[in-house]
């Protein structure tokens, strides 16, 4: 009797613990979004995971809603909570103002959906008695995540698997080799904090120390400083917290040993990060020049030029600084035209205002302040390394970064009150969850609602990519007409669309498209088509000052001032085509290709006719 009656428990704790999961499932399917890739949309490696985390977020709602019927527990806002709330509304007020954009862009549904996970992180968590094991199994997912991340770039790296850039062989499930390497550096310290505190030799040892030697593994491979620098961070926190104890007493009893010992570690530091900076020296003052140039965009857009625009307003500011003859020769050569601004904090002020990145730093204080009260070391050290990696990267543009940093603000907070004699009080907190719960589907239900006919829209621009390829323009620009409506926050389709325009010949409607193109791309190509086409509609002057524009974004290359000789040979003005014909066989490009090498033999040919 007492054995079938052990036996039914352990069949009852077997039920209640798949039910569990069950209930969890959604939420690991959106932490799952990292693994996504579409070969059925345009640009699949990113619109697949957009796309499956939409799908994700409507079974979240559902069973947010769900579960908070049946548990009814209280629900309590914390400091965090409010300025989440806070933070949301100050990326809504500047992306409503200033960008022109539909409200259903790309980056307005992911920032609607994101406080909905967040906030459906924290009513899920609070109904379970054992919070601690619910995140137990949040943080062990992303070590897989990690672990089959790595498994895949090994495999990539020895040839099994193919990237997806066409120009590395290292990207994982990532478009390429950064972002891929700075998340293995956020899964790494949760996947150390369970190896180095598990005891000896149980699964859940073994599983962590295997998936923290082959992250590390691959990681070098990748060749990203920021990872390297991530990792090492956030494995220092882990490891002080972890030992504190341990260390406040070893630095009583070793004071000197410990202060000879600190000397050379930060000699050593210093040699490295030399070493890092030498390693790739253009990238290096490239993304210096970044950052300089968006600490002049902050100043000219203090509550923030809109949200998804910061490219556009960096390329403005790029434009007026090389046009004030302010910058170096050094500055010229390795200027780009960066679609995010190499540091997430300067990139949210410039998209959303000062403001805001205070909200967002009040929110990161909060959240290691939490980590640190719950002593929840291997979050907080991936909470650590993502926020290091955000200084040198952009991984706050990239979908699963946000997705898993979501996850580690939502955990190690307060619900509810431990315990509450005032029944009334109790009451208004379950109905404001239950409130709650309605509101987050309803918002979910509305942004997918919205992201259907762009789902759509991606299919059908994949499809008619062909066509585009193909030199079919004008049936392409019939049908991308269809989709403007649902992809005008593509760069990549604006492009794409006024180039089959202007090969159709309605340059006209062309730099219409590319109007709203440049608002959030800071490329130069743009405004050289757009130079082409005002000249094909005998618009001189316009034509010429958007080429000159297009000189003044990134001096080094030659394709604007060649177009711009063509401008002025057309029209007659010899001395300044003279000018810039001197500029194209003369100025040294950043690279040496055959099309150099095919405009400046076209040039010659102008100067001996002329």
């Amino acid at each position: 009797m007492k054995e079938n009656k052990k036996n039914r428990t352990q069949i009852t704790q077997i039920g209640r613990i798949s039910a569990d999961f069950l209930w969890l499932a959604p939420f690991l399917l959106a932490l799952s979004t990292v693994f996504v890739i579409s070969s059925d949309l345009a640009n699949g490696v990113v619109s697949g995971k957009y796309f499956w985390f939409y799908g994700s977020m409507g079974l979240i709602g559902l069973v947010t809603l769900v579960r908070t019927l049946i548990n009814r527990h209280s629900f309590r806002f914390s400091a965090q909570d409010v300025l989440v709330l806070l933070f949301a509304a100050a990326i809504y007020l500047p992306a409503f103002l200033f960008n022109t954009a539909t409200p259903n862009t790309t980056k307005l549904t992911l920032f609607t959906l994101l406080p909905v996970l967040y906030f459906s992180f924290r009513l899920i968590i609070n109904t379970f008695k054992r919070k601690d094991m619910v995140q137990h199994v949040f943080c062990l997912f992303i070590v897989l995540t990690g672990l089959i991340e790595a498994v895949w770039g090994l495999r990539q790296l020895y040839g099994f698997e193919s990237s997806q850039h066409s120009l590395f062989k290292l990207t994982g499930s990532f478009f390429n080799p950064g972002p891929y390497a700075g998340y293995l550096a956020v899964a790494f310290p949760i996947a150390f904090h369970y190896w180095i505190q598990g005891k000896r030799y149980t699964l859940l040892r073994i599983f962590t120390a295997i998936a923290c030697i082959v992250m590390l593994l691959v990681l070098p491979a990748a060749m990203s400083r920021a990872s390297w620098l991530a990792v090492v961070s956030g494995s220092v926190v882990v490891l002080y917290f972890r030992y504190s104890g341990q260390i406040r007493q070893f630095y009583r009893q070793h004071k000197k040993q410990v202060w000879i010992t600190g000397c050379a570690t930060v000699l050593f530091l210093t040699a490295a990060s030399a070493g890092m900076y030498y390693l790739k020296k253009d990238s290096a003052d490239g993304r210096a020049l970044t950052w300089k140039i968006a600490l002049q965009t902050i100043a000219k857009h203090p509550f923030g030029a809109g949200l998804g625009n910061f490219p556009g307003a960096y390329g403005e500011t790029q434009a007026t600084y090389f046009a004030s003859g302010q910058a170096t020769e050094t500055e010229q050569l390795v200027a780009g035209t960066p679609e995010y601004g190499f540091n997430e904090y300067l990139q949210i002020a410039v998209e959303s205002g000062i403001i805001a990145l205070l909200l967002f730093v009040g929110i990161i204080v909060l959240a290691i302040r939490d980590k640190i009260r719950t002593n929840n070391w291997g979050t907080l050290g991936s909470l650590v390394a993502l926020l290091i990696f955000a200084g040198f990267s952009y991984p706050f543009s990239v979908l699963p970064f946000l997705i898993v940093f979501v996850f580690l603000l939502s955990i190690n907070q307060p619900c509810h009150p431990a315990s509450s004699g005032n029944r009334s009080v109790r009451g208004w907190r379950v109905k404001l969850a239950i409130a709650g719960s309605i509101l987050l589907l309803l918002v979910t239900s509305v942004c997918l609602w919205k992201q259907y006919p762009v789902y759509q829209a991606y299919r059908q621009w994949k499809a008619n990519q062909i066509y585009y390829h193909a030199g079919l323009f004008k049936d392409t620009a019939e049908s991308y007409a269809r989709l403007y409506p649902y992809l005008n926050d593509q760069v990549r389709f604006l492009f794409e669309y006024a180039q089959c325009l202007s090969k159709s010949d309605q340059p006209e409607k062309s730099n219409e498209v590319l109007q709203r193109a440049i608002q959030i791309s800071c490329d130069p190509m743009l405004y050289n088509i757009m130079g082409k086409n005002y000249q094909a509609m005998k618009q001189y002057e316009q034509a010429e000052t958007v080429l000159i524009k297009a000189t003044q974004l990134i001096p080094s290359r030659l394709y604007p001032w060649y177009l711009l000789t063509k401008l002025y040979d057309e029209m007659g003005w010899e001395e300044k085509a003279e000018e810039t014909a001197k500029i194209v066989l003369t100025k040294e490009p950043k690279v040496q290709s055959p099309a150099v090498r095919e405009m400046r033999e076209e040039v010659k040919e102008l100067r001996v006719k002329n």
